[in-house]
């Protein structure tokens, strides 16, 4: 057992330097590195069998060890590049606007450090709550069956509280100033005129999102191609940059320091993103950001740092329980879990403690963890160092054409022009003042289709 603990270890590590590769370099995702490792399985086997005398079961164990480490160390690193680039996922989108709005306060490394204080106490939740989750969801409570039943009612609950909550007041009475100028007033339908805007964007981005996700793109290298990168690019990423350039922004010096938090809005925070980011772990069809509009749906105004931290306690809580999911009802929840699948010998949680293998990759995943939350503080003070130097005008049109490079090279021109549709749908909100979350239509109008 010992050797299997030290071969676990060993596959964390390499993991984890994936993870870092796979969390800074935009569009580049952990399923990407399991299926290049899926197809390299019979050399690693071989190569390892050669020079240890390793089984092969071992050997998949050690790749499958590796996978799980990258998803881990990936949901801490993923949050760099969403506060000093601009270039969110699914899990990230919604964390752009308030850690670019640290980042023009010089609080970009606090936003890093709040995020892998969130992804770290996400793991620690995790770990409590996953033998209280074994007995929810198996007999005879049967929790999983019952919440799949309802989750469409959910999704339905949830739009409409966004659309509700809205609290854009739009002005539609014209009248004169002294000096002969227009001006608009607010009138007794401006907060229904506000909540119809955020109807029209929830809208417009649900369907942007059922014809973009229906779309064969194809990278011309050859790379798996996802319509997610450049449709979640587009709404939170260029918009919002391009945002900063139309107001005129510039990077002040950032402060290297960590940001308090209060422990009760700190424990409130990742709890709620940690019991979201379980459930969408074992829902199919379902996305971290999906998780994060219903976390957030409850939260009037909240701070900066609340958000983060919740945000980033989703992410790596979906990642964490769809590593459970796996051994707990036999379905994998995502490319990574279906590869870790075909690598070991997945045998159902039926106990109370859970199955050896379910173990060793979970000691995989808090090394990954461990190792990724220091890392994270490492670059996140380095990139913080460097950011003011630069001329923010130029960083930000830089970086607005590296994303439209990596688009066009992970999905072609077809991705493109997806990137250039959403970039515009974008910047609806910050242009009319209603709430960009309402771009998650993007996300929650095809699933709730899905499971309809």
């Amino acid at each position: 057992m010992i050797d299997l603990i030290l071969l676990v270890l060993l596959g964390a590590i390499a993991g984890t330097c994936f993870g870092v590769l796979t969390g800074l370099i935009p569009g580049v995702h952990v399923n990407n590195v399991a299926i290049i490792l899926l197809g390299m399985c019979p050399m690693i086997s071989s190569v390892l069998q050669d020079l240890t005398g390793l089984s092969t079961t071992e050997t998949m164990l050690l790749v499958a060890s590796a996978i799980v480490a990258t998803s881990m160390a990936h949901t801490f690193l993923d949050f760099i590049p969403s506060t000093f680039l601009g270039a969110p996922e699914a899990e990230t989108a919604l964390s752009v606007l308030p850690a670019h709005g640290m980042l023009l306060e010089g609080n970009g490394y606090s936003a890093i450090f709040l995020s892998a204080v969130g992804s770290f106490g996400a793991i620690v939740a995790g770990t409590l709550l996953l033998i209280p989750y074994s007995l929810l969801v198996k007999d005879p409570i049967n929790g999983y069956q019952l919440l799949k039943q309802v989750m469409v009612w959910v999704l339905i609950g949830v739009v409409v509280l966004m659309l509700v909550t809205e609290s854009k007041k739009v002005p539609y009475i014209p009248s004169r100033t002294e000096d002969g100028k227009l001006k608009w007033s607010e009138g007794r339908f401006s907060s229904t005129l506000g909540v119809l805007g955020a109807f029209f964007l929830f809208l417009t981005a649900g369907l942007l999102g059922l014809v973009a996700l229906d779309l064969q793109l194809t990278s011309p290298l050859g790379l798996p191609a996802t319509s997610l990168f450049p449709l979640l690019s587009g709404l939170f990423g260029t918009s919002t940059l391009l945002e900063s350039l139309r107001g005129g922004a510039t990077v002040p010096l950032q402060r290297i320091e960590k940001q308090f938090v209060d422990p009760g809005e700190a424990v409130s925070s990742i709890a709620s993103g940690s019991i979201a980011g379980s459930i969408v772990g074992f829902l199919p069809g379902m996305s971290g950001g999906v998780a994060t509009v219903i976390a957030m749906i409850f939260r009037k105004e909240p701070k900066p740092s609340s958000v983060i931290l919740t945000l980033s306690a989703i992410n790596t809580a979906n990642s964490f329980f769809v590593l459970g999911a796996l051994f707990l009802i036999l379905r994998p929840r995502s490319g990574a879990a279906i590869v870790v699948n075909e690598l070991v010998n997945v045998r159902e949680w039926s106990g109370m403690l859970p199955p050896s293998e379910l173990s060793l990759l979970l000691l995989a995943a808090l090394l990954a963890s461990c190792l990724g939350f220091f890392l994270t503080l490492k670059l996140g003070s380095r990139l913080a160092n460097i950011m003011p130097r630069l001329p923010y005008s130029k960083v930000a049109i830089s970086i607005i054409i590296l994303i439209a490079v990596m688009v066009l090279a992970f999905t072609g021109p077809l991705g493109l022009l997806v990137l250039s549709v959403s970039t515009s749908l974008g910047m609806i909100a910050p242009l009319t003042g209603i709430r960009r979350s309402h771009a998650m239509g993007v996300l929650l109008l095809p699933v709730i289709t899905m499971i309809w």
